[in-house]
Protein backbone atom coordinates (compact mmCIF):
# COMPACT_ATOMS: atom_id res chain seq x y z
CA UNK A 1 0.00 0.00 0.00
CA UNK A 2 1.13 3.07 -1.07
CA UNK A 3 1.49 6.96 0.56
CA UNK A 4 -1.03 8.26 -0.60
CA UNK A 5 -3.69 5.02 0.20
CA UNK A 6 -3.04 5.08 3.87
CA UNK A 7 -3.46 9.05 3.88
CA UNK A 8 -6.70 8.61 2.55
CA UNK A 9 -8.14 5.60 4.69
CA UNK A 10 -6.41 6.95 7.71
CA UNK A 11 -8.81 10.32 6.85
CA UNK A 12 -11.90 8.38 6.20
CA UNK A 13 -11.92 6.60 9.86
CA UNK A 14 -11.23 9.99 11.66
CA UNK A 15 -14.16 11.29 9.71
CA UNK A 16 -16.31 8.40 11.04
CA UNK A 17 -14.85 8.80 14.66
CA UNK A 18 -15.80 12.24 14.77
CA UNK A 19 -19.80 11.95 13.29
CA UNK A 20 -20.21 9.27 15.45
CA UNK A 21 -18.84 11.22 18.60
CA UNK A 22 -20.87 14.05 17.76
CA UNK A 23 -24.01 11.91 17.71
CA UNK A 24 -23.81 10.53 20.68
CA UNK A 25 -22.84 13.30 22.12
CA UNK A 26 -26.16 15.35 21.38
CA UNK A 27 -28.43 12.44 21.70
CA UNK A 28 -27.62 11.77 25.39
CA UNK A 29 -29.64 12.75 28.61
CA UNK A 30 -28.87 15.06 31.75
CA UNK A 31 -27.75 12.69 34.31
CA UNK A 32 -28.49 13.18 38.34
CA UNK A 33 -26.14 12.65 40.96
CA UNK A 34 -27.54 10.19 43.99
CA UNK A 35 -26.33 12.94 46.40
CA UNK A 36 -28.50 15.62 43.97
CA UNK A 37 -31.69 13.18 44.14
CA UNK A 38 -31.53 12.71 48.20
CA UNK A 39 -31.37 16.50 48.35
CA UNK A 40 -34.00 16.73 46.17
CA UNK A 41 -36.27 14.03 48.39
CA UNK A 42 -35.49 15.39 51.75
CA UNK A 43 -36.67 18.96 50.35
CA UNK A 44 -40.07 17.51 49.03
CA UNK A 45 -40.55 15.94 52.69
CA UNK A 46 -39.78 19.14 54.38
CA UNK A 47 -42.41 20.78 52.26
CA UNK A 48 -44.95 17.89 52.51
CA UNK A 49 -44.35 18.09 56.71
CA UNK A 50 -44.62 21.46 57.01
CA UNK A 51 -48.19 21.38 55.16
CA UNK A 52 -49.07 18.65 57.23
CA UNK A 53 -48.39 20.56 60.44
CA UNK A 54 -50.02 23.81 59.62
CA UNK A 55 -53.21 22.00 58.46
CA UNK A 56 -52.86 20.40 61.97
CA UNK A 57 -52.79 23.09 63.74
CA UNK A 58 -55.71 24.87 61.69
CA UNK A 59 -57.89 21.94 62.59
CA UNK A 60 -56.89 21.51 66.21
CA UNK A 61 -57.84 25.64 66.54
CA UNK A 62 -61.16 24.94 64.74
CA UNK A 63 -61.67 21.69 67.08
CA UNK A 64 -61.39 23.81 69.68
CA UNK A 65 -63.90 26.88 68.64
CA UNK A 66 -66.17 24.31 68.16
CA UNK A 67 -65.99 22.92 71.49
CA UNK A 68 -66.17 26.63 72.95
CA UNK A 69 -69.69 26.97 71.31
CA UNK A 70 -71.40 25.53 74.30
CA UNK A 71 -75.02 25.85 72.83
CA UNK A 72 -76.67 24.69 70.00
CA UNK A 73 -77.61 26.98 67.21
CA UNK A 74 -81.10 28.19 67.55
CA UNK A 75 -83.58 26.52 64.75
CA UNK A 76 -86.40 28.67 63.08
CA UNK A 77 -89.39 26.41 63.43
CA UNK A 78 -91.58 28.36 61.25
CA UNK A 79 -89.09 27.54 58.38
CA UNK A 80 -88.45 23.83 59.30
CA UNK A 81 -85.29 23.12 61.17
CA UNK A 82 -82.90 25.51 59.98
CA UNK A 83 -79.44 25.58 62.31
CA UNK A 84 -77.97 28.75 62.30
CA UNK A 85 -74.39 29.37 60.68
CA UNK A 86 -73.54 31.74 63.57
CA UNK A 87 -74.08 29.03 66.95
CA UNK A 88 -75.11 30.86 70.69
CA UNK A 89 -71.20 31.09 71.98
CA UNK A 90 -72.01 30.74 75.96
CA UNK A 91 -69.10 30.34 78.58
CA UNK A 92 -67.68 31.31 82.03
CA UNK A 93 -70.81 33.21 83.64
CA UNK A 94 -72.24 34.59 80.04
CA UNK A 95 -75.31 32.74 81.00
CA UNK A 96 -75.87 35.28 83.65
CA UNK A 97 -75.27 38.39 81.17
CA UNK A 98 -77.26 36.88 78.54
CA UNK A 99 -80.66 36.52 80.90
CA UNK A 100 -79.62 40.02 81.93
CA UNK A 101 -79.64 41.35 78.74
CA UNK A 102 -83.00 39.46 77.87
CA UNK A 103 -84.77 41.18 81.33
CA UNK A 104 -83.50 43.99 79.76
CA UNK A 105 -85.38 43.47 76.23
CA UNK A 106 -88.41 42.21 77.73
CA UNK A 107 -89.00 45.92 79.77
CA UNK A 108 -88.67 47.72 76.49
CA UNK A 109 -89.71 45.87 73.65
CA UNK A 110 -93.06 44.00 72.86
CA UNK A 111 -91.47 41.60 69.59
CA UNK A 112 -93.39 38.80 71.19
CA UNK A 113 -91.42 36.30 68.16
CA UNK A 114 -88.10 37.70 69.09
CA UNK A 115 -88.79 37.89 72.85
CA UNK A 116 -89.69 33.76 72.76
CA UNK A 117 -86.72 33.34 71.08
CA UNK A 118 -84.58 34.82 73.49
CA UNK A 119 -85.89 32.56 76.29
CA UNK A 120 -85.64 29.63 73.80
CA UNK A 121 -82.11 30.36 73.44
CA UNK A 122 -81.45 30.52 77.33
CA UNK A 123 -83.11 26.84 77.62
CA UNK A 124 -81.20 25.49 75.08
CA UNK A 125 -78.08 26.49 77.09
CA UNK A 126 -79.34 25.23 80.22
CA UNK A 127 -80.79 22.25 78.64
CA UNK A 128 -77.27 21.36 76.95
CA UNK A 129 -74.68 22.83 79.68
CA UNK A 130 -75.88 21.60 83.83
CA UNK A 131 -72.45 24.02 85.15
CA UNK A 132 -74.79 26.60 83.17
CA UNK A 133 -78.29 25.75 85.08
CA UNK A 134 -76.34 25.51 88.59
CA UNK A 135 -75.11 29.02 87.39
CA UNK A 136 -78.05 30.15 86.71
CA UNK A 137 -79.43 28.51 90.43
CA UNK A 138 -77.07 30.08 91.77
CA UNK A 139 -77.65 33.66 90.86
CA UNK A 140 -81.83 33.05 91.00
CA UNK A 141 -81.37 32.68 94.97
CA UNK A 142 -79.45 36.25 95.02
CA UNK A 143 -82.19 38.14 93.27
CA UNK A 144 -84.81 39.34 95.44
CA UNK A 145 -88.27 37.10 95.18
CA UNK A 146 -90.65 39.70 94.74
CA UNK A 147 -88.21 41.33 91.32
CA UNK A 148 -89.13 40.86 87.89
CA UNK A 149 -86.58 39.10 87.33
CA UNK A 150 -87.86 36.31 89.78
CA UNK A 151 -90.72 35.86 87.94
CA UNK A 152 -88.49 35.83 84.68
CA UNK A 153 -86.66 32.84 85.96
CA UNK A 154 -89.28 30.63 87.30
CA UNK A 155 -90.58 30.89 83.76
CA UNK A 156 -87.88 30.22 82.03
CA UNK A 157 -86.82 27.27 84.73
CA UNK A 158 -90.22 25.89 84.41
CA UNK A 159 -90.29 25.50 81.07
CA UNK A 160 -87.53 23.04 80.78
CA UNK A 161 -87.85 19.16 80.53
CA UNK A 162 -89.36 17.96 83.81
CA UNK A 163 -86.18 15.88 84.60
CA UNK A 164 -84.17 19.21 84.36
CA UNK A 165 -87.01 22.06 86.18
CA UNK A 166 -88.10 19.94 89.02
CA UNK A 167 -85.23 18.96 90.76
CA UNK A 168 -84.01 23.03 89.65
CA UNK A 169 -86.88 24.33 91.21
CA UNK A 170 -87.06 22.03 94.24
CA UNK A 171 -83.17 23.01 95.67
CA UNK A 172 -84.33 26.32 94.65
CA UNK A 173 -87.06 26.42 97.00
CA UNK A 174 -85.31 24.16 99.91
CA UNK A 175 -82.16 26.45 99.93
CA UNK A 176 -84.78 29.76 100.79
CA UNK A 177 -86.60 27.94 103.38
CA UNK A 178 -83.01 26.71 104.78
CA UNK A 179 -81.61 30.52 104.67
CA UNK A 180 -81.64 32.50 108.16
CA UNK A 181 -84.26 35.08 108.49
CA UNK A 182 -87.48 35.92 109.63
CA UNK A 183 -88.95 35.41 105.50
CA UNK A 184 -87.58 32.12 104.78
CA UNK A 185 -90.83 30.04 105.11
CA UNK A 186 -92.82 33.19 103.70
CA UNK A 187 -90.92 32.65 100.58
CA UNK A 188 -90.60 29.35 100.30
CA UNK A 189 -94.26 29.35 100.39
CA UNK A 190 -94.40 31.54 97.56
CA UNK A 191 -92.49 29.23 95.54
CA UNK A 192 -94.59 26.52 96.11
CA UNK A 193 -97.50 28.49 95.20
CA UNK A 194 -95.70 30.05 91.96
CA UNK A 195 -94.47 26.49 90.91
CA UNK A 196 -96.72 23.83 92.29
CA UNK A 197 -94.01 21.85 92.74
CA UNK A 198 -94.58 19.10 95.08
CA UNK A 199 -91.99 16.12 96.66
CA UNK A 200 -92.12 14.82 100.04
CA UNK A 201 -89.49 16.78 101.73
CA UNK A 202 -91.67 20.03 100.53
CA UNK A 203 -94.70 18.35 101.57
CA UNK A 204 -93.04 17.80 104.67
CA UNK A 205 -91.99 21.09 105.00
CA UNK A 206 -95.69 22.35 104.76
CA UNK A 207 -96.99 20.52 107.37
CA UNK A 208 -94.18 21.80 109.59
CA UNK A 209 -95.13 25.62 108.90
CA UNK A 210 -99.08 24.61 109.19
CA UNK A 211 -98.63 22.89 112.24
CA UNK A 212 -95.62 25.01 113.92
CA UNK A 213 -95.62 28.58 112.50
CA UNK A 214 -96.33 31.32 114.52
CA UNK A 215 -97.67 33.29 111.63
CA UNK A 216 -100.91 33.09 110.85
CA UNK A 217 -100.40 33.61 107.21
CA UNK A 218 -98.01 31.22 106.69
CA UNK A 219 -100.10 28.32 108.15
CA UNK A 220 -103.21 29.54 106.56
CA UNK A 221 -101.10 29.73 102.96
CA UNK A 222 -99.35 26.08 103.32
CA UNK A 223 -102.96 24.22 104.65
CA UNK A 224 -104.23 25.88 100.96
CA UNK A 225 -101.23 24.06 99.66
CA UNK A 226 -101.76 20.49 101.51
CA UNK A 227 -104.74 18.01 101.21
CA UNK A 228 -106.21 16.43 104.43
CA UNK A 229 -105.01 12.76 102.99
CA UNK A 230 -101.05 14.05 103.24
CA UNK A 231 -101.59 14.47 106.71
CA UNK A 232 -101.53 10.92 109.20
CA UNK A 233 -104.26 10.99 111.79
CA UNK A 234 -101.49 12.46 114.85
CA UNK A 235 -100.79 15.19 112.12
CA UNK A 236 -104.54 16.06 111.23
CA UNK A 237 -105.07 16.23 115.40
CA UNK A 238 -101.92 18.85 115.40
CA UNK A 239 -103.44 20.98 112.48
CA UNK A 240 -107.10 21.13 113.76
CA UNK A 241 -105.44 22.27 117.22
CA UNK A 242 -103.56 24.72 115.96
CA UNK A 243 -106.53 26.07 113.79
CA UNK A 244 -109.09 25.65 117.26
CA UNK A 245 -106.50 27.90 119.16
CA UNK A 246 -106.70 30.36 116.37
CA UNK A 247 -110.43 30.54 116.21
CA UNK A 248 -110.95 30.60 119.72
CA UNK A 249 -109.23 33.81 118.98
CA UNK A 250 -111.86 36.54 119.11
CA UNK A 251 -109.51 39.03 117.93
CA UNK A 252 -108.30 37.14 114.88
CA UNK A 253 -109.15 38.34 111.53
CA UNK A 254 -108.49 35.78 109.83
CA UNK A 255 -111.37 33.94 112.06
CA UNK A 256 -113.41 32.96 109.18
CA UNK A 257 -110.44 31.54 107.32
CA UNK A 258 -109.38 29.60 109.44
CA UNK A 259 -113.33 27.62 110.30
CA UNK A 260 -113.18 27.13 107.01
CA UNK A 261 -109.85 24.91 106.82
CA UNK A 262 -110.95 23.52 109.58
CA UNK A 263 -113.85 22.01 108.03
CA UNK A 264 -111.60 20.49 105.59
CA UNK A 265 -109.38 18.77 107.45
CA UNK A 266 -112.36 17.50 110.05
CA UNK A 267 -114.04 14.07 108.86
CA UNK A 268 -117.51 14.05 108.66
CA UNK A 269 -118.60 14.01 112.26
CA UNK A 270 -116.90 16.33 113.35
CA UNK A 271 -117.64 18.89 110.57
CA UNK A 272 -121.49 18.61 111.61
CA UNK A 273 -120.43 19.03 115.15
CA UNK A 274 -118.73 22.22 114.14
CA UNK A 275 -121.50 23.12 112.04
CA UNK A 276 -124.38 22.65 114.77
CA UNK A 277 -121.89 24.58 117.60
CA UNK A 278 -121.19 27.63 115.21
CA UNK A 279 -125.63 27.86 114.98
CA UNK A 280 -125.87 27.79 118.46
CA UNK A 281 -123.97 31.29 118.42
CA UNK A 282 -126.20 33.56 116.92
CA UNK A 283 -123.64 36.57 116.55
CA UNK A 284 -121.31 34.21 114.87
CA UNK A 285 -122.93 35.10 111.25
CA UNK A 286 -119.45 34.81 109.51
CA UNK A 287 -118.77 30.84 109.83
CA UNK A 288 -122.66 30.04 109.86
CA UNK A 289 -122.54 31.68 106.40
CA UNK A 290 -119.37 29.63 105.47
CA UNK A 291 -121.37 26.04 106.99
CA UNK A 292 -123.95 27.32 104.56
CA UNK A 293 -121.65 27.54 101.44
CA UNK A 294 -120.15 24.66 102.32
CA UNK A 295 -123.78 22.45 102.21
CA UNK A 296 -124.14 24.12 98.99
CA UNK A 297 -120.34 22.95 98.18
CA UNK A 298 -121.08 19.44 99.03
CA UNK A 299 -118.39 19.10 101.31
CA UNK A 300 -120.55 19.59 104.68
CA UNK A 301 -123.60 16.41 105.07
CA UNK A 302 -127.44 17.51 104.47
CA UNK A 303 -128.29 16.38 108.35
CA UNK A 304 -131.62 16.34 109.50
CA UNK A 305 -130.83 18.98 112.89
CA UNK A 306 -129.12 21.15 109.98
CA UNK A 307 -132.17 21.51 108.02
CA UNK A 308 -134.33 22.28 110.84
CA UNK A 309 -131.61 24.84 111.49
CA UNK A 310 -131.93 26.73 108.46
CA UNK A 311 -135.42 26.45 108.09
CA UNK A 312 -135.61 28.54 110.97
CA UNK A 313 -133.34 31.13 109.92
CA UNK A 314 -135.20 31.30 106.50
CA UNK A 315 -138.57 32.32 108.59
CA UNK A 316 -136.37 34.70 110.38
CA UNK A 317 -137.00 38.48 108.31
CA UNK A 318 -134.71 40.32 110.32
CA UNK A 319 -131.88 37.39 110.26
CA UNK A 320 -129.48 38.67 107.68
CA UNK A 321 -128.60 35.34 106.37
CA UNK A 322 -132.15 34.74 105.49
CA UNK A 323 -131.88 34.72 101.90
CA UNK A 324 -128.58 32.47 102.21
CA UNK A 325 -130.64 29.66 104.37
CA UNK A 326 -133.62 29.79 101.98
CA UNK A 327 -131.76 29.37 99.01
CA UNK A 328 -129.12 26.35 100.45
CA UNK A 329 -133.26 24.43 101.31
CA UNK A 330 -134.09 25.40 97.93
CA UNK A 331 -130.86 24.20 95.92
CA UNK A 332 -129.53 21.26 98.36
CA UNK A 333 -132.44 19.75 100.53
CA UNK A 334 -135.84 18.04 99.32
CA UNK A 335 -138.60 19.85 99.97
CA UNK A 336 -142.21 19.52 99.71
CA UNK A 337 -144.56 22.19 98.17
CA UNK A 338 -145.94 23.56 101.74
CA UNK A 339 -142.63 24.08 103.09
CA UNK A 340 -141.45 25.79 99.86
CA UNK A 341 -144.49 27.92 100.12
CA UNK A 342 -143.83 28.66 103.91
CA UNK A 343 -140.02 30.14 102.99
CA UNK A 344 -141.00 31.60 99.50
CA UNK A 345 -144.06 33.45 100.34
CA UNK A 346 -143.83 37.27 99.73
CA UNK A 347 -139.78 36.99 99.40
CA UNK A 348 -138.44 38.36 96.20
CA UNK A 349 -136.60 35.28 95.17
CA UNK A 350 -134.60 34.33 92.13
CA UNK A 351 -135.42 31.02 91.84
CA UNK A 352 -134.37 28.52 89.05
CA UNK A 353 -134.44 24.49 88.24
CA UNK A 354 -136.23 24.13 91.32
CA UNK A 355 -137.53 20.57 91.44
CA UNK A 356 -139.98 18.95 94.21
Amino acid sequence: MNFMTKSILTACILCVTFVAGYLVGSNAQPTTSVLNSSETERNQHTTDSSLTTTTSAFNTKKSNAEQRASAPAPTDKSEGSIVSEEPLHVDNGDIIALFNDFLTYSTSNSDYKEYGKKIDDIRNILISSSADLALLLEYFEQVPLDSQASYMLVSIIMGLPQELSKPAMQRVMENALLKEGPENATNFLELVARTGVKSPSITSSLKDIAIFSEKDEETLRALDMLMPYELNNVENQQVRERLLAAINTSTNPDNPYYFSQLLRFSNTDQREQLALDAFHDESNTEMQSIIMDSIQAGTLDRSAALREILFSIAKQDQNELQHQAIYTLLYRFDLSQNEYNDITQGKNLNIENIHF
